[in-house]
């Protein structure tokens, strides 16, 4: 494995939201040392982490370590972060006023819902947009109170809904099946006994729903791994999430992700975890979780990360089938590699009228160029 840089250190050591004074001496000490600090801020602003980063600094005592200009940008970066946050609380606020209204149960997922949950000061986390999930009965409801509130439905996307610079991301089914039918598979569970163990939350006064901790943890896990685990943040929001955990936690949680199958997969975040946090991020990791035994592939997958890279493309399909039956992953597989001519002309958007054929060929054109990149 590659030495990793001493900007990607820092952001690694500047990621707790409340740091201890070990991190703290840790971050101080990785700041004396010659680094590019240009670098460092365009590296904290693309993995998500410049208001951990600009706010711990100042706690630390070591802001002043950095040039002006590159501190202006720290400040800048979170300022406008909390603007932009605000501005998407106050939108979903007036959404989730009116779904009450009509008894709509929603679910907030991901980033909107970590911002009272774990990370209080609304500028440390930055977000793109709003994840809420519904159930496919409720979406046409759904559909109409965002429109009566000024939102508009994207043209190729129809779970984007916009309005000026809020985006909601509308989810009718958790894990994303309705744009890939087989990654129902991903959990042995009907996604509905998912959605009534959620629990209600107050958020700015209005009613909505949160994952169970176990549920969260694992919905946010694979949607890392989704995602090619290419923003640091969502490390860093389970890292974050997990760090008060105790022996019964994580001892429900190795139960859950055994009833629901995900074992596999929940290994490789939390081996990423405890490589790029160390064990002082999670206490008491039951050897089921912690101690799995990469195999070679999955190993050199994971390094990619480690270093400050993300996942290969390919990666999700080989860690969301690990362990599963032969049926289940050549489903998978294959639907992922070419999913229905919808989510194609999806992909292709700038070739609306393309034939079925057309639009296959293309893909497996882009699929060669992928590998041999």
């Amino acid at each position: 494995m590659k030495m990793r840089s001493i900007e990607y250190q820092i952001l690694l050591s500047a990621s707790d939201v409340q740091p201890g004074d070990d991190l703290k001496n840790e971050l101080s000490g990785l700041m004396v040392q010659e680094f590019d600090q240009g670098r460092l801020i365009d590296m904290a602003v693309r993995e998500g982490v410049a208001g951990l980063l600009y706010k711990n600094l100042k706690k630390t005592g070591v802001l002043g370590y950095l040039e002006h200009q590159h501190i202006q940008q720290l400040q800048s970066s979170y300022y406008l972060t909390v603007r932009f946050n605000l501005k998407l609380i106050y939108d979903l606020k007036e959404v989730l006023q009116q779904l009450n209204k009509k008894n709509i149960k929603v679910v907030l997922l991901q980033g909107i819902h970590l911002l009272q949950q774990v990370y209080k000061d609304i500028g440390l986390r930055p977000l793109t947009d709003i994840d809420l999930w519904i159930l496919p009965g409720t979406r046409d409801a759904v559909d109409d109170v965002l429109t009566r509130l000024g939102f508009e439905k994207d043209r190729l996307y129809p779970n984007i809904f916009k309005k000026a610079s809020t985006i909601i991301d509308l989810n009718t089914h958790i894990f994303w099946a309705d744009r890939i039918k087989s990654r129902q598979m991903l959990i042995n569970q009907d996604q509905e006994a998912l959605f009534q163990n959620c629990r209600a939350i107050d958020f700015e006064g209005q009613k909505a729903y949160r994952l169970r901790r176990t549920d969260q943890i694992l919905y946010l896990s694979l949607h890392a791994i989704k995602h090619y685990a290419d923003r640091l943040i969502w490390l860093v929001d389970l890292k974050n999430l997990l760090q008060s955990w105790q022996a019964p936690d994580w001892g429900l949680f190795a139960t859950r992700c055994k009833e629901l199958g995900q074992e596999s997969a929940v290994n490789d975040i939390m081996f990423l975890l405890t490589q790029l946090f160390g064990r002082r991020a999670l206490i008491d990791v039951p050897d089921s979780l912690d101690a799995k035994r990469l195999n070679r592939l999955e190993r050199k997958i994971l390094e990619n990360r480690l270093n400050g890279r993300p996942l290969p493309v390919w990666s999700p399909m080989l860690l969301f089938t690990s362990g599963k039956g032969f049926y289940k992953k050549a489903a998978f597989i294959f639907e992922s590699l070419f999913p229905r001519p919808e989510i194609l002309r999806q992909v292709f958007a700038n070739s609306p009228n393309l034939k079925m054929w057309q639009l296959y060929l293309k893909r497996a054109v882009q699929l060669v160029a992928q590998v041999k990149s």
